[in-house]
């Protein structure tokens, strides 16, 4: 699978007609050479793996018929597609060690479309017969089938110890220190999604008399990955943005293993303690701030007691549920990508306008990035919608609301009492007007 692409005699004097020579004026008034080197064929060879980081159409011509093709014929495509980009990522890697672009097409080798099941190629008949019939996505049967791909281990092995590798020799190299963890947090990204693609594969029933099993189960499943993310806090305690790693590991693990929510915050609240020896660190300090709001929101997460949350909208005022005591409050929980829960803003807003001075309040919190803050503010503005919105997965967010309270469907609308209490889960569409009459009090 890995061949190293050579360097021919006309690529090597492509290569040295493309050093130019420049003049530099001296401080004393002479001249001296400055050389910059340029590769034309790296830079075209860049630009190829860089318009594959969207998925999936490599192939148009078979791509066309990827929607009707049966299960074991969308993973073979997958396959075809994946490995042809490793192949392209891995021969740029190799052959231009000093290029400009090295760090992007690193980034790539461990990106999620870069990333070959490694199907074998011969399947014994019986086998394929079974996985030929196409499997709605995520059933109990699909999972069955995933389960059942025969694998090449030996060329995944290969693979896998290529990608040390190549990390090892960055982590050695002169790179920004920032760089070097960006290049940790992918290929620890990297491995998390192989082992979620096991355990998704599991069939977990995790209530009833089998919940204490399963718990324990998910604790020694993540633990590696736990331990991992404690040698990168401690080796880059240096790095603020090391909180904003933490808190996506932290939600990323929980979103399967809710129960490890509250274990893992106390944990890094405690290794990021001041008294340790590098507690007055940057990311110490900016973690176990996070450590803090997180366990202090989760303490709130029971419908005995008032839900508290404490943020910075993204027009900059300051919320504070606590502040909004004896008020009906709305939490808009949304996503960009969610339809349903865009058009229901002009509905909610109306209800806004006629009842704000009432004591009815909305708060909206989006499921998106800095990345998606232009779209976040396109739709706000075109829906009309004037409540304060808080980017949730922001670079600023101490909290990852939707992470923390495992908001995985949307729309998801709470509706909170005057005492602070989530009184409904579901406070939308035509139950919404009667809902906010009701907990206000202006209706008998």
């Amino acid at each position: 699978m890995y061949v190293k692409i050579n360097v021919t005699t006309l690529g090597a004097l492509m290569a040295l007609l493309s050093i130019s020579c420049s003049k530099e004026i001296k401080p004393d008034g002479g001249e001296q050479k400055k050389v910059t080197v340029t590769n034309p064929q790296a830079e075209r060879d860049f630009k190829e793996i860089d318009s594959l980081k969207a998925y999936f159409c490599d192939y148009p011509e078979e791509c066309e018929h990827y929607g009707k093709s049966t299960f074991l014929e969308k993973r073979r495509f997958e396959e075809k597609v994946y490995r042809n980009r490793v192949r392209l990522a891995q021969n740029f890697l190799d052959s231009y060690p000093d290029d400009p672009h090295y760090f992007e097409v690193l980034k790539f080798f461990f990106n999620l479309n870069f990333e070959p099941r490694f199907l074998v190629e011969n399947i014994p008949d019986n086998l394929a017969g079974f996985l030929s019939k196409e499997i709605q996505y995520g059933t109990t049967e699909y999972y069955k089938r995933l389960r059942s791909l025969p694998i090449d281990t030996e060329a995944q092995r290969k693979w896998l110890d290529k990608g040390y590798g190549l990390v090892t020799e960055y982590l050695q190299s002169d790179a920004p220190l920032e760089k070097k963890l960006e290049i940790e947090i992918a290929v620890q990204a990297r491995d998390f999604r192989l082992a979620l693609e096991q355990y998704k594969s599991l069939e977990i029933r995790k209530n009833g008399i089998e919940k204490h099993y399963w718990e324990q189960f998910d604790k020694h499943y993540w633990e590696s990955f736990r331990l991992r993310m404690c040698h990168l806090v401690e080796k880059y305690s240096e790095l603020e943005i090391m909180a904003n790693y933490v808190t996506q590991f932290i939600g990323l693990v929980t979103k399967f293993s809710p129960n490890l929510a509250k274990p893992y915050w106390e944990g890094f609240l405690q290794m990021t303690d001041g008294s340790q020896s590098l507690g007055g660190s940057k990311g110490f300090k900016a973690i176990h701030k996070m450590a803090m709001e997180n366990l202090k929101a989760l303490d709130s997460f029971d419908d005995t007691k008032p839900l508290e949350m404490a943020f910075t909208s993204m027009d900059g005022t300051r919320i504070d549920l606590a502040d909004m005591r004896g008020k009906v409050v709305l939490l808009d929980f949304w996503s960009i990508r969610c339809p349903p829960c865009i058009r229901e803003m002009p509905h909610v807003q109306a209800m806004y306008e006629k009842y704000r001075e009432h004591g009815f309040e909305v708060i909206g919190l989006a499921a998106n990035g800095d990345d998606d803050k232009t779209r976040v503010i396109d739709i706000i503005t075109k829906q009309g919608a004037t409540w304060p919105q808080y980017l949730d997965k922001g670079r600023n967010a101490m909290v990852s609301y939707h992470s923390l309270y495992q908001i995985n469907s949307y729309p998801t609308v709470w509706l909170l009492n005057k005492d602070g209490l989530i009184v409904d889960r579901n406070a939308r569409g035509r139950r919404l007007e009667p809902l906010i009459r009701k907990y206000l009090g202006l209706d008998p």
